[in-house]
């Protein structure tokens, strides 16, 4: 795909920025766990980011928008094995960066690269960007989030200098665990920029109320006074494969999700619900407790235990099936679940039916 001019003129910047943030190594500064938040300038929004890896290709920059995208941080970086958490990165709009070797770039990043001017003290680590766009695999960047991660970029460095020469701190102070330090924008009448580093509080709990899901109290009912029998059901979040015949103006292909239901023994599927291309996260995650619930409607006898890999799956189920006396497992799920997950996307990708839709086997 050609690169615009004026997509040349911000990718330039955009690069320029990486690179100095690159030659701060932030690696030796910041922790893995240390979050810090910039300003959009234009909208005002915190962009709340961390900075993972080490020297070379290892170097990541994430961020994530509001309330929602820094809970989101604090729970990748709280949870001990990553896929309890793999979806919340579908949640919340975001952008990221990592320095990667050459054999890594796809046919538009390779067109950005020979379009720009690299530094001469580049050591063959390219900078790539991605939007991570609720409902949409990672895609390119449009014109509004080259802009915001230059930003970014370049606040992050000014960032690591300044707590290079002692002049700022990301220690927790005491009696303010919920403050963080932040690059704050000031716009002039002539839309020039003044920043200023900050501290920013943001209590979680009262920015990000928690809502309980509600269920069919006769269904919850008719399925409680069940016996309990032997079998062992699992829950499962699936994303299928991308279809890029969808992708949008941008490049972007958008994501369907997939709620699997399937005896935890035998792995064979009970029901899945597939959400519609594109549709958020968040709110398919909200109707999978009815879904299950009609499940359990159905069976002769209550599971005697439910397993879950994901966290958010947990926490939007461990109410109801409480309410029901069904024990709920969190943990890892065996490798050679792969198999069947793989099995059922491809007959989902066969299927030819309107979704979103909800299959009985």
């Amino acid at each position: 795909m050609a690169v615009t001019q004026l997509e040349q003129f911000l990718y330039q910047a955009l690069y320029d920025a990486a690179f100095a943030l690159l030659a701060a190594q932030p690696w030796k500064t910041l922790g893995e766990d240390d979050v810090f938040a910039v300003q959009n300038p234009d909208d005002g929004e915190l962009q709340f980011a961390k900075i993972t890896g080490c020297e070379g290709d290892q170097c990541e920059l994430t961020i994530f928008s509001g309330a929602r995208g820094l809970d989101m941080l604090w729970s990748l970086s709280n949870t001990p094995d990553m896929a309890f958490v793999s979806d919340l990165c579908c949640d919340v709009p975001g952008l990221c960066f990592a320095a990667v070797p050459k054999g890594m770039l796809d046919s538009l990043d390779r067109d950005i690269v020979a379009a720009i001017t690299l530094p001469e003290a580049f050591d063959g680590h390219y900078p790539v960007f991605r939007s991570l766009r609720p409902g949409y695999y990672p895609s390119r960047l449009n014109i509004s989030d080259i802009c915001l991660l230059a930003h970014v970029l370049r606040q992050a460095t000014v960032l690591v200098r300044e707590i290079q020469s002692g002049a700022a701190s990301l220690a927790v102070v005491p009696g303010h665990e919920d403050d963080y330090v932040a690059r704050l924008a000031t716009k002039d009448e002539q839309g020039a920029i003044a920043w200023r580093t900050d501290r920013v509080t943001m209590i979680l709990d009262e920015l990000l109320p928690r809502s309980t899901p509600t269920a069919d109290s006769d269904a919850l009912a008719a399925v409680a006074a069940k016996r309990t029998g032997k079998q062992e059901l699992r829950l499962e979040l699936l994303l299928a494969p991308p279809d890029p015949a969808q992708a949008d103006e941008n490049g972007a292909v958008p994501a369907t999700y997939v709620f699997l239901v399937s005896d935890h023994q035998s792995c064979d599927p009970l029901c899945a619900q597939i959400a519609m291309p594109g549709a958020s996260l968040l709110e398919f995650r909200q109707g999978l407790p009815a879904v299950l619930l009609e499940l359990l409607g159905r069976l002769p006898a209550r599971p005697r235990l439910i397993h879950v890999e994901l966290q958010s799956l947990q926490d939007s189920m461990s109410e109801m099936l409480a309410a029901m006396g069904i024990a709920l497992d969190q943990h890892a799920m065996p490798p050679e679940c792969a198999k069947e997950q793989a099995a059922l996307l491809k007959q989902v990708a066969e299927m030819d039916m309107p979704l979103p839709a909800t299959l009985w086997f």
